[in-house]
């Protein structure tokens, strides 16, 4: 009895420490998301949190990319404040053309989702959301507010993480809600990435390529690869990109597999997966032997240009609309390019600090975060510094929401700045995320823990997502008349006309000169295939 007594009193030690260190470890796993007093010191509201479907938690993920699919939308019914001003009968058309344009100060009223699956439970369609829509105006009207109904459409964002076990998950971004799962290949011979396009999702296992459908997960086939991969994958214009082995780019087809693939070998290995841009059919990349690539996917792809850079690039590039590139180098050099068919340099400036990752564009900024915890941002349009100083202590980016840049310290917790002038607005110890999902599309922030818990941040009254999208600098008349005056050639003198050329003298301004601005020796800043 005496016994009996001793184990049950080890027994209940043993669950009272087990539970201590499981409530540690969830305290732990809690610091690396943000609780309601943590995102109501950060002016935020959590959206949703998530479990992922990784086998092992956080570790388990090999890739996570977040995509706005352009040609899919979520169309919403939205009854709204009425304007009090009348308009002019001949702007009628033309507020007729501006229907769906978003008044984002509009008092929203009531909101009704138009589902695509109606075999949901309580699901509707865009008639029935018109019709709630018209009874809902009527209940205002009798209240004495006067509103109307507009339709809006927001792009789907989505979720697609990989598993080292082969599970492909397709969550919606908005709501955190699954939308599909497969799981695909074999897990003995690893995978190495996901691509992401309208149509089609792909996974590199091994030496195979296995293609699903963006909607549903099925698959579609398998295609084998014919060098073995170094990096993962990138969509464009019907491909699939992959950076292989013996300095290849290979690129095989999604729409029609039959192709032969076409292999192009260049200078040096990719360092990282290439970067598309998102309003063009080019790709980026740069190589282990300092130079960056661009590579033209319409109709039959091909290498446009290649520029050798002054260090090696290591980080994908970042893209903006305008067919532009930004990046940096382990020498401490920025640059901005255009994918022209000869390749245009926007500009060029030494920092003076080695840049290893990806930088960020954002609202005609680009951060670059340095080697030495430093973070940077210059204008896209001429690469000068937009703020006044470097900000210290920055080890990587997570996101930006209405003007603020989210990122984690070099201490590992969490800090807020200004975009506009970079001045710090916040530090916060106590929130430490270890995973950060950057965003690049839209104004929301995405945390994930250990476990594999994902959790979505917004700013208050943001219900709607807002896509982030950049606009190319339109060049102005004058700059055309300018440049089209510089390129016309001049037309020369006749002989007898010279007013300098009398008594059979040299003339002065005669005579072949080398040009002062051609590049020494006559090399292309390109280089040659």
């Amino acid at each position: 009895m005496h016994r009996f007594s001793q184990f049950r009193l080890i027994l209940s030690f043993t669950l009272v420490a087990a539970c201590a260190l499981g409530g540690a470890a969830s305290a732990l796993a809690d610091h690396q998301l943000l609780g309601p007093v943590e995102t109501r010191q950060l002016g935020l509201e959590e959206v949703w949190r998530r479990s992922l479907s990784v086998p092992a938690g956080r570790q388990s993920i090999v890739d996570q990319q977040m995509v706005v699919h352009e040609t899919q939308s979520h169309v919403f019914v939205e009854i709204v404040q009425k304007s009090g001003e009348s308009k002019p009968a001949a702007a009628e058309a033309d507020a007729e053309s501006t229907e769906n344009a978003v008044d984002e100060n509009a008092v929203v009223y009531a909101r009704f989702q138009v589902d695509t699956d109606l075999t949901k439970r309580g699901a509707i369609d865009q008639a029935e959301a018109e019709r709630l829509g018209r009874n809902e105006i009527l209940r205002l009207k009798r209240r004495g507010i006067e509103a109307k109904s507009r339709i809006q459409k927001v792009p789907m964002i989505r979720f697609y993480t990989l598993s080292d076990d082969g599970t492909v998950e397709c969550r919606d971004a908005e709501s955190g809600d699954l939308i599909w799962l497969q799981r695909v290949g074999s897990e003995q011979r690893g995978y190495g990435g996901l691509g992401v396009d309208e149509a089609f999702v792909s996974v590199v296992n091994g030496g195979e390529l296995i293609k699903l459908d963006v909607k549903n997960g099925q698959v579609f086939g398998v295609t084998s690869l014919e060098y073995v991969p170094l990096r993962g994958v990138v969509h464009c214009n019907g491909f699939a990109l992959v950076p292989s082995i013996g300095d290849r780019i290979v690129c095989y087809g999604l729409v029609d597999p039959t192709l032969d693939p076409f292999a192009e070998i260049v200078a040096g290995s990719s360092l990282a997966v290439p970067t598309h841009a998102a309003d063009s059919n080019k790709v980026a990349w740069g190589t282990s032997r300092g130079f960056v690539y661009v590579m033209e996917m319409e109709g039959e792809p091909n290498v446009q240009f290649r520029l050798n850079t002054d260090g090696i690039v290591s980080g994908s590039p970042a893209a903006a609309s305008g067919e532009r590139f930004f990046f940096g180098s382990e020498s401490g050099q920025i640059y901005g390019i255009k994918a022209t068919r000869e390749g245009e340099v926007l500009w060029s400036r030494p920092t003076g600090e080695p840049i290893y990752s990806s930088p960020i564009f954002y609202n005609e900024k680009v951060l670059y975060p340095t080697i030495y915890g430093n973070l940077m941002c210059v204008s896209a349009s001429d690469g000068y510094s937009v703020w006044p100083q470097m900000v210290p202590g920055v080890q990587e980016l997570l996101g930006a929401i209405d003007g603020k840049i989210y990122a984690r310290s070099l201490s590992g917790s969490l800090l807020v700045m200004s975009a506009e002038d970079g001045k710090l607005l916040g530090r916060f110890p106590g929130i430490q995320p270890e995973a950060l999902v950057v965003n690049r599309h839209s104004d929301r922030l995405y945390l994930v823990n250990d476990r594999g818990t994902m959790q979505c941040l917004r700013r208050p009254g943001s219900v709607l997502p807002k896509v982030l999208k950049s606009t190319a600098p339109v060049e102005t008349e004058e700059e055309s008349e300018v440049q089209l005056e510089t390129t016309k050639p001049k037309e020369t003198a006749p002989e007898n006309a010279d007013p300098f050329g009398g008594g059979g003298g040299a003339d002065p301004f005669g005579g072949a000169m080398e040009d002062p601005f051609a590049p020494a020796g006559g090399q292309d800043p390109f280089g040659d295939f």
